[in-house]
């Protein structure tokens, strides 16, 4: 499974331009261990998760 783009809420879609690497992600929540996804999204690195329990994908929101 390859992320081929990023589709926020509002509809605007951003492409992955390529997938760098494919890791487990440390763990945050007792019991989630999604897989983290390194892509390159407009030039900049961006990490984006599948978590596969509840088979949904995520992306952490810059501050």
């Amino acid at each position: 499974m390859t992320p081929l783009a990023v589709v926020w809420e509002d509809g605007r879609r951003f492409p992955v331009d390529c997938v760098m690497s494919v890791t487990n992600a440390p763990e945050r929540v007792a019991s989630v261990l999604p897989v983290r996804y390194t892509c390159v999204i407009r030039g900049r690195k961006k990490f984006l998760y599948f978590e596969p329990k509840r088979r949904a994908w995520f992306v952490e929101v810059e501050a």
